[in-house]
């Protein structure tokens, strides 16, 4: 077992235990405390965790990602803003769309005609604030509880909310794609989100640079066989490619 599938299973006994200790993490891994403390250190800089002396807590909140929504410290922004242009490429006049959260999806807002006429259904503030900018966009915003990290709505109102409408379509980040050709979210309630509109939307485009391909993070929201097409970047390698088509799903290469 390597570290991202030590730390998976960490995270997950953090959510349902809201409690590890390092000598039983040892034990249980067949590693060295000092290998445990070193996967401890790097998740509490990545989670909401807590490190404590003998291991790490959780406080009465579900596991999230400590995600850096300040633009200048993203990865890889020459391929998001690639996949950001192709994907808004897709989106035609009066249609009703979904833009999710992540860094590349509201990037499309970018790259949208400034005439383009379509109602935007969102739940993160900036794409709300890039698309209110829009004349002829008709803008709404998921109500429920605020993520103060990720400055986004989720939960049973947002879900609810999210139920009531017919997408023609929707853009969806994704944390990571794994081998089991499934999607993964660092934060479970936006996960739920997007788990519905698998069944809300006509056309999913699951936009993911390549460096997230064969990778796992820790809440499932849906499958490769479920979406139209993912969109990535042309770094994509054989693997990827192999497991897109173990799938059957559809391959978009921005370039």
């Amino acid at each position: 077992m390597n570290s991202r599938e030590r730390c998976l299973v960490i995270l997950d006994t953090l959510e349902k235990q809201q409690k590890v200790e390092v000598k039983e993490l040892a034990k249980h891994f067949g590693v060295s405390e000092m290998t445990v403390r070193r996967d401890l250190n790097r998740l509490s800089e990545q989670y909401n965790i807590v490190r404590t002396y003998g291991g790490a807590i959780m406080e009465n909140q579900p596991v999230v990602r400590l995600t850096s929504y300040d633009d200048s410290r993203l990865m890889n922004v020459d391929k998001k803003e690639k996949i950001a242009a192709k994907a808004a490429s897709l989106v035609k006049n009066g249609q009703r769309i979904f833009i999710d959260g992540g860094s590349t999806a509201r990037s499309m807002l970018d790259y949208l005609p400034a005439d383009i006429q379509a109602v935007v259904v969102a739940h993160q503030l900036k794409v709300v604030e890039r698309a209110l900018q829009f004349d002829n966009l008709s803008v709404i915003m998921l109500g429920g509880e605020m993520i103060k990290i990720s400055n986004s709505s989720s939960g049973n109102v947002a879900e609810e909310q999210l139920q009531k409408y017919q997408l023609n379509q929707a853009f969806l980040g994704t944390g990571a794609i794994g081998s089991d050709g499934r999607f993964y979210d660092g934060y479970s309630t936006t996960a739920r989100l997007k788990n519905i509109i698998f069944s809300m939307a006509e056309k999913i485009y699951i936009l993911a640079d390549s460096s997230k391909i064969n990778t796992y993070d820790l809440n499932e929201f849906g499958s490769l066989n479920q979406c139209t097409a993912v969109i990535t970047d042309d770094g994509i390698d054989e693997e990827g490619k192999k497991l897109l088509a173990r799938y059957h799903a559809n391959l978009i290469i921005a370039e």
